[in-house]
């Protein structure tokens, strides 16, 4: 068996993330730009049936339900490019196991003091990650997607190397 087994903090996936909201963002404002040449059109073509009131409620509403996918476009680029960044300032290594025990994200605890290894969902219905709590109730946690190995093979990993007393517990994930 290996001393240690080293995950490192893996870019690709958040990378691919921004690539695909970047492409949603620029398809949004396509739709959005879109709208506004038919509703000009539109208008163009009833405006001696339209007064003011009838044309700003054809507007809003119109370009509210592009500006609505819009502004979600932009909320999950802006979230995807600040985990690829998040990533990308990290040095070192996400994960470290060995026969003394376990470091996330910086923060090392000998197996004894290890209180739960945990995959849990992050805040609003984020990315899952993987939270070390210690024996203090101090915890650490590291979305599971930045990792550069599947969960399985780190469960393993821990199991083998805390001689059977520590898992990761992924209940708290759900279905």
């Amino acid at each position: 068996m290996a001393q240690e087994l080293v995950v490192g903090y893996n870019p690709l996936p958040a990378a691919e993330r921004v690539a695909h909201y970047q492409g949603l963002v620029r398809s949004r404002l396509m739709w959005l730009g879109i709208g506004v040449v038919l509703l000009l059109g539109l208008w163009f073509w009833l405006r001696d049936q339209l007064d003011v009131a009838q044309t700003i409620w054809l507007y809003v509403i119109g370009l509210a339900f592009s500006g609505i996918w819009l502004v979600i476009a932009v909320v999950l680029y802006v979230r995807a490019r600040r985990a690829l960044d998040r990533i990308n300032a990290t040095q070192g290594y996400a994960v470290r196991v060995d026969t003394q025990g376990i470091e996330v994200a910086g923060k090392r605890v000998a197996w004894p003091d290890v209180s739960a290894i945990a995959t849990v969902r992050g805040p609003l219905g984020g990315y899952a990650r993987l939270m070390l709590r210690d024996s203090a109730g101090a915890s650490v946690s590291v979305p599971i997607t930045f990792l550069d190995t599947l969960p399985g093979t780190l469960d393993s990993a821990i199991r083998a190397y805390s001689r059977g007393t520590q898992w990761i517990d992924t209940s708290k994930l759900g279905n």
